[in-house]
């Protein structure tokens, strides 16, 4: 049975691409065509069969120097496996890159609705369950630890600042002492950095009842004029407020023309 002969034009028409671009397959070596007496370029059937493969490895982004030697190789089907096993790796990179930057998106967006909605507002929470990757350190040394474990493990970018401070008041005056700091990452978020979290990596006391409000504050750390509003609530509900507490950096922004530190203020009570 002989087979169909199709003109460059018939093919780029059927195959919805142009001729320059078969042109460019076969100056590559990687399409090949037949000349009739005419001189005019024609494809056979077995022809299309081989750009119909050529143009379904272009969908799974097969380089070019990857199929140059893939159709001029012996065995075709060896390098195609090799092909095929790089190619997975790298969609496999992507889509983790891709699932971490979705945590990003939902965690920042979080953060966003609980300034929005939350701020000044008092309440009583739980403190987040979180795994503690830089423990006991101060402010200053958190921050610098924050882009050394970033650089290295990609996804701890989302770990926050947790500060820790002791508190005494004398009437309306209340003074605040900061004990340490650490670098903690929310656990609901452990599948998504590339770090070894495993059995052993301590946790944040997060079965705590705490008083907690999120604060505009001028820098990482909360005032006093943040603490007393929720000290006294936590009193006229009737409970027993610890000496000390805890603050997370939730986000960097604007308020009112002026920069913002908002955090998320955390008084453990009894």
């Amino acid at each position: 049975m002989e087979n169909t002969k199709y003109l460059i034009g018939d093919v780029a028409n059927l195959m919805g691409m142009s001729r320059d671009t078969l042109r460019y397959y076969e100056k590559r070596g990687i399409l090949s065509s037949q000349r009739g007496e005419n001189g005019y370029r024609y494809y056979t059937d077995p022809d299309i069969s081989r750009l119909i493969s050529i143009l379904y490895q272009r969908k799974m982004d097969f380089r070019l120097r990857d199929m140059e030697a893939l159709w001029s190789s012996e065995n075709s089907m060896d390098n195609l496996t090799a092909i095929m096993d790089s190619r997975l790796q790298e969609e496999e990179q992507a889509i983790r890159l891709h699932k971490q930057n979705i945590a990003r998106l939902e965690l920042t967006r979080t953060d966003c609705e609980d300034i929005r909605n939350n701020l000044g507002k008092v309440c009583l929470q739980e403190f987040p369950a979180a795994y503690i990757i830089v423990p006991h350190t101060d402010l200053s040394g958190s921050i610098q630890q924050w882009f050394r474990y970033s650089h290295r493990y990609p996804g701890l970018d989302m770990m926050y600042t947790f500060s820790q401070f002791t508190w005494n008041r004398t009437g309306d005056t209340l003074h605040m002492e900061p004990k340490n700091s650490q670098l903690v990452l929310f656990k609901h978020l452990k599948d998504y950095v590339d770090y070894p979290i495993t059995e052993d990596t301590p946790m944040t006391p997060h079965s705590m009842l705490c008083v907690s409000a999120c604060c505009a504050c001028t820098s990482l750390t909360p005032s006093s004029s943040d603490l007393l509003p929720m000290i006294d609530w936590a009193e006229k509900q009737g409970f027993m407020v610890s000496q000390q507490f805890y603050s997370t950096y939730a986000s960097h922004g604007r308020m009112d023309g002026k920069d913002t530190c908002f955090v998320r203020v955390y008084i453990p009570v009894f």
